[in-house]
């Protein structure tokens, strides 16, 4: 189905119909954009052949009985009317109504196939949502929901549950009679810049979830003995987060994951800064596209279980002795590359003709770093440039001036001597840079607005600013 879908989503965009906006390190499309004149016509043809409706304002009060798609943007309270028995599809934006208000309404849905109640303004799960047998697709993503009740196990039809950025720590045991889930996404994320070691939760998952074997997506799940061995079982795997992981594990973890075929994009996390974990006999995942290992690697030595199709890749915290960067330039098709307290040298070099495909890298809290060098002809396409918590480095890198494609810089952290440098001596290196944003991480206002902000913004939309202030607040991110 998923193919399929794509397959959809590239005709459109063939078509003129939808503009991709931005691409995913892989190439897949992340976001998409319509412009308003093709807007305005599919809308009233979605109206017409009574395929769906969207509500954007008070303006619009009288809503059509027999769309079968019902998208609700703000206003909601100021509609009237809303009862038809024929809706599949309701998504709600509008963060201002009450749960009670949403509870009343999702009763008179009982034929709902896809339900997103993304940033509403709810603490736990409207108790008629389980009622609701046809569902596919639940969205309680971006809300305060922190249980999942057991009469969950109702739904099974569920092909979908996402609940990502609620306070859920662990799912029901009930979770696993779910034999038709295709995507199971749930955490929190507690440091935004995603720069510390256990930045994503883990939750719970009880029981045995050998019976979801058309589970395609899992994400972020605690590790344990039984779990690891488990996972061997879901044969169609494409992507897997596991936190919390101990040495002990690997073997196990790493039988399983050689049973996916499909696997392209991986997280593994250790369960703490003393953990270290010994990777060395492994063999490379020969399909991964996406990688994040988090977590000291043993001897400080880097591993050779780096796939050459890998796209994005982060390590942190591995304490390796050896700079790495020599070792990653023969991924001829790096997108992304992130290293935070991945080294505990003192210097970095990037060679001529090293990572051409490259266009975004971030080196972060390798305390002992004091030089980056950088020749003429490396990272040609590189368009973004994040230095975090470098302490020990002094000296605006002097080749930065030869990356000519520069087009957006994040200094975080960073010493005052290197700020003065770059606005004083250094600042002719970085003078084709159109966008530099110096910042501390401690001001969390100032990291919201440059990091995190005109991210949500962008994928969701300007409402969700709004309860993305209040979720960042509320949870300490």
């Amino acid at each position: 189905m998923e193919e399929v879908a794509e397959c959809y989503l590239m005709e459109l965009t063939q078509r003129s119909l939808l503009q991709v906006t931005e691409r995913k390190a892989c190439g897949r499309a992340r976001i998409f954009v319509m412009h308003d004149l093709v807007r305005e016509v599919t809308s009233i043809i979605a109206k017409k052949e009574k395929f769906g409706i969207a509500h954007g304002g008070a303006s619009t009060t009288q809503i059509a009985h027999e769309a079968r798609r019902l998208f609700i943007q703000s206003g909601a309270q100021t509609m009237n009317s809303l009862s038809s028995s024929r809706l599949r599809s309701f998504t709600l934006f509008d963060t201002e109504v009450p749960c009670s208000w949403i509870r009343d309404l999702l009763s008179r849905f009982r034929l709902l196939r896809v339900l997103c109640l993304r940033f509403a303004n709810i603490g736990q799960v409207p108790a008629v949502v389980t009622e609701l047998y046809n569902l596919r697709y639940i969205d309680f993503s971006y809300t305060k929901v922190k249980i999942i009740p057991t009469s969950f196990r109702k739904l099974v039809n569920l092909q979908v549950l996402d609940l990502r950025f609620t306070y859920v720590e662990e799912l029901p045991l009930e979770i696993t009679m779910l034999t038709n889930l295709r995507q199971l996404q749930v955490c929190a994320v507690y440091d935004i810049l995603l720069r510390s070691l256990n930045c994503l939760s883990a939750t719970k998952i009880p029981g045995n979830i050998c019976r979801l074997k058309n589970l395609q997506a899992l994400q972020v799940v605690s590790a344990s003995k039984d779990l690891v061995s488990q996972l061997g079982n879901l044969k169609l795997m494409r992507t897997l987060a596991i936190a919390e992981v101990q040495q002990s594990y690997i073997a196990e973890l790493w039988n399983s994951l050689t049973k996916m075929p499909n696997l392209n994009r991986l997280l593994i996390s250790t369960c703490n800064v003393n953990e270290t974990l010994d990777l060395k006999m492994l063999k490379p995942l020969p399909n991964l596209t996406s990688f994040v290992l988090s977590g000291k690697l043993e001897g400080g030595l880097l591993p050779s279980i780096f796939s050459v199709k890998l796209k994005l890749l982060k390590l942190d915290w591995s304490s390796l002795k050896k700079d790495p960067v020599s070792s990653f330039s023969q991924m001829l098709n790096l997108v992304d590359l992130f290293l935070t307290g991945a080294y505990t040298g003192e210097q970095l070099t990037f060679c001529t003709r090293w990572f051409p495909n490259l266009k975004s890298l971030q080196l972060a809290d390798m305390e002992h770093l004091n030089w980056i060098e950088v020749e003429d002809g490396t990272m040609v396409n590189l368009d973004v440039l994040s230095l975090a918590g470098l302490r020990n480095l002094k000296v605006v890198p002097e080749g930065i001036k030869y990356i000519r494609t520069l087009h957006e810089m994040f200094l975080i952290d960073m010493s005052n001597e290197f700020i003065i440098r770059l606005h004083g001596s250094d600042n002719h290196i970085v003078q084709h840079i159109p966008n530099i944003n110096k910042f501390d991480s401690s001001d969390s206002q100032a990291v919201n607005n440059v990091a995190y902000l005109p991210w949500l913004a962008k994928k969701f939309g300007p409402g969700a600013i709004k309860y993305a202030s209040i979720y960042c607040g509320s949870s300490g991110s």
